[in-house]
């Protein structure tokens, strides 16, 4: 496919130097992906097991960061695998420790995944799209098709405008204060996602809303404020699920269907 180099590379890479010469690298590292290191890398994990990530499966981690999800799954994947990207080669660096030799960390400069087709059995992007603009976010889906084998699942999170209008409040008023503002923040509509699965000839598997408390904790977690969690989270970003279908027709009508289908209205 075209290769098209990502708009804020540049910022990011600045970004994380700067976290590691002013913090502790463990600090430097969990401020990079946005603070609560072990509590979300948890749920996350979690998140993959609820909707069938095996411990003998691959999971492609696309925009793996400093590795919170790829460190909670080194002793859940016991005879699986990990194989991630980034576009900073100090988180990937950071990443890979601890990790097995046999996982992967690639670093991509561009919209891509680098591994071969049908190469696992799941992808992840995590905080991904909420940060680029939609014809990346298509591109990287068209590249999850490739790449997760035949009735494998793709899944992510977006920002949705109800439930994330604080993260929205803060863009726009920065926008009218002059004041700069660290990276984009992109929100995505369910009505894209139908038509984006549509035309991918994938089925939509769930979403829930970031508010929606449905992750279930085996363990009670700790947030950097010192706020415990534990039993039934949310993600505070919402998830979709998303079934490559790619051996299949390509549907010709909505994908919507189940419990979510009523979450399109308001």
């Amino acid at each position: 496919m075209p290769s098209k180099a990502f708009h804020f590379i540049e910022d990011y890479r600045e970004l994380v130097r700067n976290l590691i010469a002013t913090y502790p690298l463990p600090e430097a590292m969990s401020r990079a992906v946005g603070g609560d290191f072990e509590a979300l890398g948890e749920i996350e994990k979690q998140i993959l097991i609820r909707y069938g990530l095996k411990p003998e499966h691959t999971l492609v981690d696309v925009g793996c960061g400093s590795g919170r999800l790829a460190k909670r799954l080194v002793s859940y994947l016991t005879s699986g695998r990990v194989l991630a990207t980034d576009v900073v080669q100090e988180l990937l660096d950071y990443a890979r420790v601890g990790c097995p030799a046999h996982w992967e960390f690639s670093l991509v400069e561009e919209v891509r995944i680098p591994f071969g087709n049908n190469a696992a059995d799941v992808a992840a992007f995590f905080s991904v799209f909420t940060h680029l603009m939609h014809d990346e976010t298509y591109c990287y889906l068209v590249e999850a098709r490739r790449v997760v084998k035949p009735g494998g699942l793709i899944v992510f999170s977006f920002l949705e405008f109800e439930q994330n209008w604080q993260i929205f409040k803060g863009d726009w008023q920065a926008l009218l204060d002059g004041r700069s503002r660290v990276h984009l923040n992109s929100f995505i509509g369910r009505d894209a996602i139908d038509v984006w699965a549509r035309h991918l000839g994938m089925a939509i598997v769930d979403i829930k809303s970031g508010t929606e408390a449905f992750i279930e904790l085996p363990i009670p977690v700790t947030r950097d404020d010192g706020g415990r969690m534990e039993g039934a989270a949310a993600f505070g970003q919402s998830i979709c699920v998303l079934r490559n279908d790619k051996t299949l027709r390509a549907r010709t009508k909505p994908a919507w269907s189940g419990s979510y289908a009523a979450g399109r209205r308001g």
